[in-house]
């Protein structure tokens, strides 16, 4: 499944993107500033803290999460991806598109934060 294509292309350009999580009540918590990648086709994300991240944590309850970038918002469906191949592409995107944030790339590309690797795709 992909994201609509205007979504998938403001989430690739964004520098920064910004996501929630819903409460239970149906209203969303703080937005939260995280780097997208591309991988092929698809848009990817981590959380910076791995899977204790608050964002992370609160969303994989549901499996879905709100996504903004470029006056643009939608809500997505996390898909978690862990393997080996989509690691190594995920790396090299942050790597490609954040060479310029060296602090923060490193901690994008520790084991607490591959782990919490997620694909973007359209809601369920």
């Amino acid at each position: 499944m992909t994201l609509r294509p205007d979504l998938a292309t403001a989430l690739r350009q964004a520098q920064e993107i910004e996501i929630s999580s819903y409460r239970k009540d149906g209203t969303l918590r703080r937005w939260v500033p995280i780097w997208s990648v591309p991988v092929g086709d698809a848009v990817y994300v981590r959380s910076a803290f791995g899977v204790d991240g608050g964002w992370y944590k609160w969303a994989r309850i549901t499996g879905v999460a709100r996504v903004r970038a470029n006056g643009l918002e939608a809500d997505v469906t996390l898909v978690p991806d862990t393997t080996d191949e989509v690691q190594r592409l995920v790396d090299e995107g942050f790597e490609t598109k954040y060479r310029g944030g060296a602090d923060a790339l490193r901690t994008m590309v520790t084991e607490p934060a591959r782990s919490a690797t997620v694909r973007l795709d359209p809601p369920a």
